[in-house]
């Protein structure tokens, strides 16, 4: 029974994405399950739009650079939590984590209204913070966790026979935390290449994916998102596999 009730509830995950994948062949513009014919014409609807290309485009640039900085900066903030005693150590973990807190809404009404009046940072920039803050409490605690569970007596160990500090973190640390850095790579890529509600308020010149379906969405009424929906699952059901290949999703889940 228990069987069966963890695949009733995986199907009734996975039947929305199957009705999506279904609608995305459909010869018409109605959105009817099941199709009333098969169809290509939505996926060269999708190609010939050029709005998605440049939102994905820009959504990739944005994933990269806040996972860097998110990769940088949470490693050091995690470092500092973990392996060191300073007043004001726990204001600063909190500081990190609020973004998880805080209604992306508010996050991003905020800083809008913080950037409107300092009036020095362009579109993109702004955009390229925000994600930047929100990736960094994500990969922060992981990180952490990472830490915590690497054992600081080997690190204390290469610095009694004579490394810098710096030198016996680099050679001795960051190999263990491999797989950290893998998760928090994957979960600061997933959390700002998803990123709508914040990302709409800062939108400039350059709209992310997000933001080009929501705009297109307003407008029309077509299998054309059903079309991208389905061709942004098989990216990601083909990126899982490289990661599972490559890492190994259990070593990292553990």
């Amino acid at each position: 029974m228990l069987r069966a009730a963890a695949l009733t509830v995986l199907f009734l995950l996975a039947l929305p994405l199957l009705l999506v994948f279904g609608t995305s062949f459909n010869n018409t513009s109605a959105f009817v399950f099941p199709p009333t014919g098969l169809s290509l014409r939505w996926y060269e609807h999708l190609f010939a739009l050029p709005a998605f290309g440049r939102g994905l485009v820009f959504s990739l640039q944005l994933a990269a650079i806040s996972s860097l900085f998110g990769l940088l900066a949470g490693t050091a903030a995690a470092v500092a939590i973990v392996r060191h005693r300073f007043p004001g150590r726990g204001a600063l973990n909190a500081l990190i984590m609020s973004p998880l807190v805080v209604p992306e809404v508010v996050l991003g009404l905020s800083l809008l209204i913080w950037f409107q009046g300092a009036k020095w940072a362009p579109g993109d920039v702004r955009i390229m913070l925000l994600h930047c803050l929100v990736v960094l409490p994500y990969v922060t605690r992981i990180m952490v966790a990472n830490l915590q569970r690497a054992d600081a007596t080997l690190e204390q160990a290469a610095q009694l026979l004579g490394a810098p500090p710096l030198t016996a973190f680099v050679r001795i640390t960051l190999p263990v935390l491999g797989k950290g850095f893998g998760a928090a790579a994957i979960f600061a890529l997933v959390m700002s290449f998803h990123n709508f509600t914040a990302t709409f308020f800062l939108t400039g010149a350059r709209e992310s994916l997000p933001v080009a379906v929501f705009q297109y969405i307003r407008t029309e009424h077509d299998p054309t998102i059903a079309a991208l929906t389905t061709i942004t699952m098989l990216g990601a059901a083909l990126i899982v596999w490289i990661v599972d290949r490559w890492l190994g999703l259990d070593r990292i889940a553990r």
